[in-house]
């Protein structure tokens, strides 16, 4: 198995992450049910719009990265980062297809936007996420993340569920 993560250029590969975006998003409704007033909440259609748009305008060169992982050829998940204040970066909407997971991509996405963000000017990097996300908190934790305090704002049905992350080098 051939295993590949690159920076997405031009706009198939802005494609190719909004369809893992979209993948995500229906991932997280099949897989936690019984959290739908958080993700619902979260990801209002309004929202999710937003966030396809975002590849294209906020996690691009030279606003931001967004990350492509592949296997044998075929795109298995995507991270993105983009600065969100001087010397600060945001981690967003990492993910790898079940299919695809245990082959180290997660990490090694991560790893990667941390060094690219941080040779970029930006030796923090911030994330929020939602406390049933057990699997990548774990990870984020064994990267270095530490928990603090709320950055930003979200609705507030998704704020009560949310984990706000911190890592710097």
């Amino acid at each position: 198995m051939q295993r590949d993560i690159r920076e997405a250029e031009g706009p198939e590969d802005v494609k190719i992450v909004q369809d893992m975006v979209l993948a995500y998003i229906r991932w997280l409704y099949d897989s936690f049910p019984h959290e739908i007033e958080d993700l619902t909440a979260y990801y209002s259609p309004d929202r999710v719009q937003s966030a396809l748009d975002e590849v294209s305008t906020t996690f691009v060169p030279p606003h931001g990265l967004a990350l492509i992982a592949r296997l044998d050829g075929t795109p298995v998940g995507c991270a993105m980062a983009h600065p969100i204040e001087p010397g600060v970066s945001e981690l967003k909407r990492l993910f790898v297809l079940p299919s695809a997971r245990g082959h180290g991509f997660g990490r090694a996405m991560i790893e990667s936007l941390l060094q690219r963000m941080a040779q970029s000017g930006h030796p923090t990097m911030r994330l929020d996420t939602a406390i049933f996300l057990t699997d990548a908190i774990a990870l984020y934790r064994q990267i270095g993340f530490v928990e603090i305090e709320p950055y930003n704002e979200m609705p507030a049905a998704a704020a009560k569920n949310a984990l706000y992350m911190e890592f710097r080098h």
